[in-house]
């Protein structure tokens, strides 16, 4: 995986059509007048992935996406959600890889004997999923590279299944996150304070001089908040489309990543 360069007027290119559209042009000269300076507070930003960075996945693609596992391992399509949905925390923390057997106990339990073969051809089409799900927000990039070029760190801080960063890093989103919390790595999920300190200690930053942005489930603003993080939810509003341990509490509102800057300018120079 390759790095940004991170630190005054060092912006990276991205490759995704949607990962271009400008700032107003006074939050970007603001931005870029401050950059030059000593920005004391705020040093880094934490970010979670999911409805943050990229969009909440529409129900309807995972009913879509549910219905042709199903298919492919020959396994009612409501019970295969029912044996998905109960191994959704063990997925979570690695208890469960993805790959050709990551269907193996749901199987089990249902009594169905399968070929490694249409369990394959079902990771796949899993994979898949996951692939079409990791598409930047618009604003995304954009907002990533003027954070960048302000001078401050990046990290990721993500509830997710094991093949999720390899995939990320074949998007415009992977390079700007050499430093990543996955739970699935570390074996926790947020609210867990190590899903937070791991990502503060790589960066050897203090919790008051870090950021954490994200759309509220999974209980990671409150989490983030214990560790001692400024928080921003991202209100996502009719487009929220997943209530996971759902928890809108930050200290700052936002409706689109591109609010953000002047949110951190204004942390960046009290």
């Amino acid at each position: 995986m390759s790095s940004i360069p991170q630190g005054p007027f060092v912006s990276p290119s991205c490759n995704n059509s949607h990962c271009h559209d400008g700032l107003p042009d006074s939050v970007s000269q603001s931005i870029l007048s401050s950059s030059r300076k000593c920005w004391r507070l705020m040093k880094a930003i934490l970010f979670d992935l999911f409805g943050t960075l990229v969009p909440n996945l529409p129900l309807s693609t995972w009913e879509q996406s549910s219905a042709a596992v199903a298919s492919k391992l020959q396994i009612d399509t409501a019970l295969y959600q029912e044996l998905w949905n109960a191994r959704f925390r063990d997925r979570m923390i690695g208890q469960i890889l993805d790959g050709d057997h990551q269907f193996d106990c749901l199987l089990e339990e249902a009594g169905l004997e399968v070929s490694i073969e249409k369990r394959s051809g079902a990771a796949r089409l899993h994979r898949e999923l996951l692939r079409e799900v990791l598409v930047p927000k618009p604003e995304t990039c954009s907002t990533l590279d003027q954070i960048l070029i302000a001078g401050l760190q990046l990290a990721l801080v993500t509830d997710c299944s094991s093949a999720a960063p390899e995939l990320l890093d074949e998007t415009p989103l992977g390079r700007y996150f050499p430093t990543r919390s996955i739970s699935a790595f570390l074996g926790v999920r947020k609210p867990h304070p190590l899903m937070y300190t791991h990502c503060l200690e790589t960066l050897g930053l203090a919790a008051g001089e870090c950021i954490f942005v994200g759309d509220g489930n999974s209980e990671e603003l409150l989490g983030a908040k214990k560790c001692g993080l400024t928080t921003v939810w991202v209100d996502n509003g009719q487009h929220q489309h997943w209530h996971d341990r759902f928890s809108p509490d930050g200290d700052y509102t936002i409706r689109s990543l591109d609010e953000l800057l002047p949110i951190v300018q204004t942390l960046c120079t009290e």
